[in-house]
Formats: C-alpha cells, sequence, structure tokens
C-alpha cells in the first residue's frame, strides 16, 4: 500500500490570507505568487514573515538562507534636508479600482506606470506638504535618495531600495490584487494568458518554468493578443479580464533566445532595471477585454528535447487552479465550484519544452486553427502530476475523531476534494485517502481505521499503515477539516 500520508497531494490547505500572485508574482507570485508575503510552504522569513523567493525576486531582491538582501538597498541613500522643498504626492484613481495609489516625489514611477499599462491611465490629483492618508490606499512608493521604498496593504514591512522599474512592478501587484479582491466572486490566476486566433490559452507553472519569458516572446506573434503575464482575472461571468499590463521580462535574455526576439525586445522594451524590463508590445489586450478562457496548459521546461503538449487530468488542473488563485475567497463552496467547473469544460493540458521557438510553434499549431482546442495535434498520455505532499504533526491514534460540520466535499474524476467553507482551504485526496475519510462518516478512533486497513492490505507491517494513519489523520485536524471527539 502506498504511503498514506503521500495520499494527501500538495495542495495544502491554502488560507485566503496566504494565497499569492507569483504564488508568486510567483504565488509566487506563487508570488503572490502578487506581492503577498504570507505564503504557505515556505521557510525563508522576513522578521517572522514567510516569503516567496521567487515574488520577491520580481521587486530586485534575493532570498539568501533566512536572510533577504536588498541590491544596493542602502547604495546613494541620501537623507532629505530639512531645508529641502516639500514633498510632492501624487494621488492616482484608476477607473474601476476603489482606492488609492500614493507616489511621494515618485514621478519617474507614474511614468513607468503609464508606459506599461494600456488602456487604463489614472486622474491624477498633487498634492503638496503632508496631506492626511486616503481612505483606502491600494499601494504607496515613497522617495529615499535615489531609491524607492514600497509601502504595501499586503506586506508587513515594506521593501526598501528599489530601482524605478522594479517600484513600478510592486505598484502593478498590488493593483492586481485590489482588482481581483474587490471583486469578490472573481477568481484571480496567477498566470499568462494569449489569444490565439480567438482562443485564450492559460498558461502556468512552476517558478523558473519559463511563463513570462514565453509569454514576452509571444508579444512578437502580431496576430496573436496578450492577456497578461502574471494575473487574469476571471470574473463571474466566466469570461477572463484583461487588466492592460505589459509583460515582465527576466533580464538579460536567456542565451538560446533567436536573434528576431532579441531584436524585438530591443524595439519594444520599456521601464526596465538590471534584472527585469516590461515589453510593451503591440499586442497586449487593452483593459478591459474579454474572452472565454478555452485551454489550461501547465509549462514544464526540460534542459532538451522538442516541445510536447500531455494530457492532464481535470482533478491535477483543479488542484493547480486552486492554487493558483490569488483573490480573497468567498464564504462557502462558490468560487471552489466555479474552479472545478472551470478544469471541467476546459481543454487542460501539459506543455513541455526546452526550446522557446518549438513552444511557440507548437502552440500555433494547436491553437492556431479557430475551434480547433489542440485536437490538430498529436497529444502524449498525462505525466506524473507534480505537486508536493503536505504534512502536519501525527495524530494519536486512540484519539476518537469526526468531521467538521464546515466541510464540502467535491469529486472531480476518482478524485475527492475537501473545501472548508469557512477557513477557506482545501485537501485533495487520493483513492485511500478517501477511504479514510469516508469512515470518518461517525466518530472513529485512529487505531479503529488503521485496523481496516491493515485487514486490507495484509501484505503491509502494521507500524508503517500506523504510521501513516496517524500523519493523514494529523493533517485533517491542522487543517479543521476534523474534531476531536469527546
Amino acid at each position: 500500500m502506498a504511503a498514506v500520508v503521500e495520499s494527501v497531494v500538495a495542495l495544502v490547505a491554502v488560507p485566503a490570507a496566504a494565497l499569492v500572485a507569483d504564488r508568486a508574482l510567483r504565488a509566487a507570485v506563487r508570488v503572490r505568487l502578487v506581492l503577498r508575503v504570507t505564503v504557505v510552504d515556505l521557510d525563508r522569513q522576513v522578521e517572522g514573515v514567510p516569503v516567496d523567493p521567487a515574488r520577491l525576486a520580481v521587486l530586485g531582491v534575493e532570498a539568501e538562507g533566512d536572510m533577504v538582501a536588498l541590491p544596493h538597498a542602502h547604495e546613494d541613500r541620501e537623507a532629505r534636508d530639512p531645508r529641502a522643498s516639500p514633498s510632492v504626492m501624487q494621488d492616482l484613481r484608476y477607473p474601476g479600482l476603489d482606492g488609492t495609489v500614493r507616489l511621494e516625489d515618485a514621478g519617474e514611477v507614474l511614468a513607468a506606470l503609464k508606459a506599461l499599462m494600456t488602456g487604463w491611465q489614472p486622474k491624477v490629483t498633487i498634492r503638496r506638504g503632508i496631506p492626511k492618508a486616503p481612505e483606502s490606499l491600494v499601494s504607496s512608493i515613497r522617495r529615499s535618495g535615489n531609491r524607492m521604498d514600497l509601502h504595501s496593504p499586503w506586506l508587513d514591512e515594506p521593501l526598501r531600495g528599489l530601482r524605478v522599474a522594479s517600484a513600478a512592478c510592486g505598484v502593478v501587484a498590488d493593483i492586481s490584487q485590489a482588482f481581483c479582491n474587490q471583486h469578490r466572486d472573481c477568481i484571480g490566476l496567477h498566470c499568462g494568458a494569449v489569444q490565439i486566433n480567438g482562443q485564450l490559452v492559460v498558461l502556468t507553472g512552476p517558478a523558473r518554468a519559463g511563463k513570462s519569458t514565453l509569454i514576452s516572446r509571444l508579444t512578437a506573434e502580431t496576430d496573436m493578443i496578450v492577456f497578461c503575464d502574471d494575473i487574469l482575472p476571471v470574473l463571474d461571468d466566466g469570461l477572463a479580464f484583461g487588466l492592460g499590463l505589459a509583460p515582465r521580462l527576466r533580464l538579460p535574455l536567456p542565451e538560446n533566445a533567436s536573434a528576431a526576439f532579441r531584436a524585438h525586445v530591443a524595439t519594444y522594451l520599456g521601464p526596465a532595471d538590471n534584472r527585469y524590463g516590461y515589453l510593451c508590445g503591440p499586442n497586449i489586450a487593452p483593459h478591459g477585454t474579454r474572452a472565454p478562457v478555452r485551454a489550461f496548459i501547465m509549462l514544464a521546461r526540460r534542459d532538451q528535447g522538442p516541445a510536447s503538449l500531455h494530457h492532464m487530468g481535470a482533478a491535477e488542473a483543479v488542484q493547480h487552479l486552486v492554487r493558483q488563485n490569488i483573490s480573497a475567497s468567498s464564504e462557502g463552496t462558490g468560487q471552489f465550484d466555479r474552479v472545478t467547473q472551470m478544469a471541467e469544460s476546459l481543454a487542460c493540458l501539459k506543455l513541455v519544452y526546452s526550446d522557446l521557438e518549438d513552444a511557440v510553434a507548437l502552440l500555433r499549431q494547436a491553437f492556431g486553427v479557430a475551434g480547433r482546442d489542440a485536437s490538430g495535434v498529436d497529444i502524449g498520455p498525462a505525466l506524473p502530476a507534480t505537486l508536493e505532499p503536505v504534512t502536519h504533526a501525527p495524530a494519536r491514534l486512540d484519539q476518537c475523531f469526526r468531521r467538521s460540520q464546515h466541510v464540502a466535499v467535491r469529486a472531480v474524476d476518482a478524485d475527492l476534494f475537501l473545501w472548508h467553507a469557512t477557513e477557506h482551504s482545501y485537501f485533495h485526496l487520493n483513492r485511500v485517502a478517501r477511504a479514510v475519510w469516508t469512515l470518518l462518516e461517525e466518530p472513529v478512533s485512529g487505531q479503529e481505521i488503521a485496523d481496516i486497513l491493515c485487514e486490507g492490505f495484509p501484505e503491509t507491517p502494521r507500524a508503517v499503515i500506523e504510521a501513516d494513519v496517524a500523519a493523514l489523520l494529523g493533517a485533517f485536524a491542522a487543517e479543521l477539516l476534523m474534531l476531536p471527539e469527546d
């Protein structure tokens, strides 16, 4: 019997307060997956707050062990002369977004924001002196010498010593997060998205899968429309909503980047620093552009080999979609049900590639004909899921447990999902863990569950089964999916 604890496939419970848009930018986004640094399943810390290294990298910040290094944070820093002119505040109000972006002596950041946004320009109010704080602050940039400090509602501490492009990136992350949170029924996916011959294809993947570079490369395809490279809101009507933001490209370009792509970047590179630049190409979907999503593709980059597409089951797609959602969860199971319906209605695939141009050619071949939905190319069998298991302290087997009344059960294919309606967390279970959950329908002890499994798997040592059951029940208890029975 496969270890029961391994049956809790990584989608650890993801509380709404811990969702990232890079989960980051990647989450991280992951990470924040969008500038949210309260990220689960990461152990790097900044003054006690978990940090997504990939997301911090977007802002020119590198995580090193348990420390965070801010490049040049202490260079060129000038103290403000008390005799200097009063600060100039620029309050930015974006149409359709509640709240204010405040820039303090940061006109260069405003210029960068205008350059990287298409069809979404703010109303700017200039204030001098020390005006009162706005009632609802989306993001704030303050000049500190020759650098910028980012103050965000989603950060416990400001990020300091940022260059202009990185400061603009932080503001964009906050704007994206605020937009998704303010549309309560919105699903905010950390992903890239491109419309190919009228078909909107969502591209996502783990850190370093090449998502942003691939999306940036697709800005050179004049017959395609790029919706995003980081955050894609999917509204309650089921349509994806383009925020009008240029993709952010990691610099320098990969060594194997084609001469044509290098020339394209040289022509359209906008706000940039030594690590990242916005590629303000001609085919960015203007803010407010809407389209239905037709396909969901996980990226998997490898060292060599031709590009290929592989099937991906709906259950695995649900896990990725839930994990990539940065929106604050609404009460109940509605958002989870929407994600499940989305996965079951889309063409769900994995794109394995090593060469950027091969990946672009395969995407064009798969989706370049209207209504084809990748049926015109050879699609390989499903690959193993790439999600890590999550563990907690084991439970006592002599303790009786019962299910929480707040847990809703959803089945996708042969897999079971548990959604905690008040904690906004979920678990994905395989068949063995599903059997354990079934046994919890009535109050039962861990030892009774282990005894039943020992009967079903006589070839597995009792000690192994008991350890696995204790680990699984410990995970259920830690995420409040079950409660001790007195």
